[in-house]
């Protein structure tokens, strides 16, 4: 039998013992719940990326020779197509009437009859919130090219098969998923012929304009400028709004994707976001820029990156769950533009051109290659000193501009 003092003094160690078990096991069951916390997180953001087997049956259909280049016929069978995801994702069809399509008029300038010809096809997926709900989030890009000319097909994989592919992956996800913010997802057509699909929308528009908050537009996001290697893609508009410039900051960028800011100024009205921005609504524009085969029967679909078609695709993606679901009010500015950030981003094409010329990858000329070498050198000045003056960036944009022309 124990006496009293040891008693107490085994109890003690016993307490002691039980309680060393406790904290041990507790520990352990919360490092396997972070760990099965993170394996679910990580499992969530893998489903939610886009992957290149996804983006490439779109491509392979869309830029396919069957299609003719989306002539007549084949931009039938596109939109067909587009239509047939549309409704397999479980999206709403747009229009009045509950009707999928907006039909685009043409004067004919024989007679001055009106007539039809081209459509704009469109769906959407309602927000979830019943105040925000109201308003909207418009993804875009087009689908015409431009055919067959005298008999050589055009496909137009890049411009801009890409672009709808990423249209369509991003509708499936968000109607898996909808957002607090209702979103429409429209593939215009007669891009081509000076933005008329969109121009159209923009002034026929199923929703009301101050209900648009954003436009976010792709086009040709499958290749590299100037046909480049490059894992490099030129955003811009995001200076017209504090809340998207947010976003761009903080959304989590793909793996070997590289954003490029640039103000809009830069390029113009190059594509569909034009006639929202005309209309002051915010607005997103993605292109991976022209190659040497743009607008040529080259543009075709073994010169894809599936891969960082795949990766834009997601970064679209992640862009548009962020300001779907944002309480921050979306609205325009007047531009706020980030010159240091310009400058990077040219600073890196030219870097990439001047090392591609010496690899033999890329022939420039005497002149040109003088030329980039000045623009090379003034962005790393901007970039050592930090800072951009107004006048540098006029001075930069300008010769961006004539290095679009003369180079690429």
């Amino acid at each position: 039998m124990c006496r009293p003092a040891e008693t107490t003094k085994l109890r003690d160690s016993t307490l002691e013992q039980f309680a060393a078990i406790l904290i041990r096991s507790t520990f352990s069951f919360l490092v396997l719940s972070l760990i099965l916390i993170a394996s679910i997180q990580a499992e969530d953001v893998e489903g939610e990326a886009v992957a290149a087997g996804d983006v490439r049956p779109h491509l392979e259909y869309l830029a396919s020779p069957d299609r003719r280049g989306r002539d007549t016929w084949g931009k039938q069978e596109s939109r067909d197509y587009i239509l047939a995801r549309f409704q397999e994702y479980g999206l709403q069809p747009l229009f009045p009437e509950d009707s999928w399509w907006q039909w685009l008029p043409n004067r004919d300038p024989d007679d001055g009859s009106d007539n039809y010809e081209g459509q704009n096809l469109g769906g959407f997926v309602q927000g979830t919130d019943p105040q925000l709900r109201q308003e909207w989030i418009v993804v875009n890009a087009h689908y015409d090219h431009l055919g067959v000319i005298r008999g050589r097909i055009y496909p137009g994989a890049d411009d801009n098969a890409s672009g709808v592919s990423m249209l369509l992956e991003v509708a499936e996800r968000i109607a898996k998923s909808p957002l607090r913010r209702s979103v429409a997802f429209v593939s215009f057509d007669r891009e081509e012929e000076l933005l008329w699909g969109s121009r159209w929308f923009v002034a026929h528009s199923p929703i009301p304009l101050d209900q648009i908050k954003l436009c976010v537009t792709a086009d040709m996001i499958g290749r590299s400028l100037g046909g480049l290697q490059s894992q490099t893609v030129f955003i811009m508009g995001a200076e017209h709004s504090h809340a998207v410039r947010h976003a761009i900051d903080h959304v989590p960028l793909p793996d070997k994707l590289e954003l490029a800011p640039l103000g809009t100024d830069y390029v113009g009205p190059r594509s569909d976001y034009a006639p929202f921005r005309d209309e002051r609504i915010p607005f997103l524009f993605y292109s991976t820029g022209e190659t040497p085969d743009y607008h040529t029967p080259r543009d075709t679909l073994d010169k894809i990156d599936f891969d960082k078609t795949a990766r834009i695709s997601t970064h679209i993606l992640r862009t548009i769950q962020t300001l779907g679901d944002s309480e921050e009010d979306i609205h325009w500015r007047p531009a706020e533009y980030h010159n240091l950030e310009e400058a990077q981003a040219v600073h890196r094409v030219v870097s990439t051109l001047l090392n591609a010329d010496d690899g033999g990858r890329y022939a420039l000329s005497n002149s040109q290659r003088f030329f980039v070498s000045q623009i090379f050198a003034k962005t790393k000045y901007m970039l050592s000193v930090e800072r951009v003056t107004d006048e540098e960036r006029s001075w930069l944009k300008r010769a961006t501009q004539i290095l679009m022309f003369t180079t690429f």
